[in-house]
């Protein structure tokens, strides 16, 4: 066996985001950013823009790469999933959001392609978080300190589209934020 097959990845699946797309989205935060005069949100480079899908945490190589062999198998019928962003807002909803977040609305095919890929992710043996699937790209992070005291206004905005790839993405955590390098990708026909 290969070290590097040992070698574990933080890793996580999501739907990828058109340049156009995230050139739009990256519009809007810029926009909302000229009134965050205390500076309470640090935004997000819009390269980092990205629907996730399923989080797994730190997986061995080798078994990433049998997991999107499989991943292929049961998404290769799957046609490419329509999107419609409606609002960007603090999330999540509570008195102290970590967030601020374009929502998507919750279709049919996009709840299905993720229910699928969690249930194929656990069937394959890995243990996922139980979490409630809020379809969202985050834009920006709140600084701590500010989460209580944000006076943001949630914004209705209208940008629709289809994902037609779902990408592997490894990420690694460093002090300016996390740099994400994609490790393969699915095609949604």
């Amino acid at each position: 066996m290969c070290p590097d097959e040992l070698i574990k990845m933080r890793t996580f699946l999501s739907l990828e985001l058109s340049k156009s797309v995230r050139n739009k989205l990256s519009a809007h935060a810029e926009m909302i950013s000229r009134y965050d005069n205390l500076q309470q949100i640090r935004w997000i480079p819009d390269e980092n823009y990205h629907l996730t899908l399923a989080f797994l945490g730190d997986v061995e190589y080798v078994l990433m790469s049998s997991l999107k062999l499989e991943l292929e198998k049961i998404l290769s019928y799957k046609k490419s999933v329509p999107f419609r962003f409606s609002e960007i807002t603090p999330f999540p909803f509570s008195d102290t959001p970590k967030f601020i977040a374009a929502m998507l609305e919750q279709s049919d095919e996009l709840m299905k392609l993720q229910h699928n890929i969690v249930k194929c992710i656990r069937d394959f043996g890995l243990t996922l978080e139980r979490r409630h699937f809020a379809p969202h790209v985050t834009l920006g992070r709140l600084k701590s300190r500010n989460r209580k005291s944000l006076t943001f206004q949630p914004k209705q905005i209208l940008l629709e589209g289809l994902y037609k790839q779902i990408v592997i993405f490894q990420s690694e955590l460093t002090p300016k934020g996390a740099v994400y390098t994609s490790t393969g990708e699915i095609s949604l026909m």
